[in-house]
């Protein structure tokens, strides 16, 4: 992901398989991110967010409020 001081927002755009996916730092499992209730909000340690459709998305992480939260955009 790539990391934008204008907007604070991380971003990528990257190819996808149906099954799930989980936000993590620095490429280990100490510190990751998932999505417990499918409100599009992160917990720490959550569940695996779904992908019940495969194709190109664009990902947006926005870590700036007490609450995480994340988009997944089929393009």
């Amino acid at each position: 992901m790539t990391y934008s001081t204008v907007t604070r927002l991380w971003t990528a755009t990257t190819n996808l398989t149906v099954g799930g996916m989980k936000f993590r730092a620095n490429a280990a499992w100490a510190i990751n991110l998932g999505d417990n209730n499918g409100d599009k909000k992160l917990e720490y340690g959550g569940n695996n967010i779904s992908i019940t459709t495969a194709g190109n998305y664009t990902i947006t992480l926005d870590l700036t409020q007490a609450i995480y939260k994340y988009k997944l955009v089929k393009n």
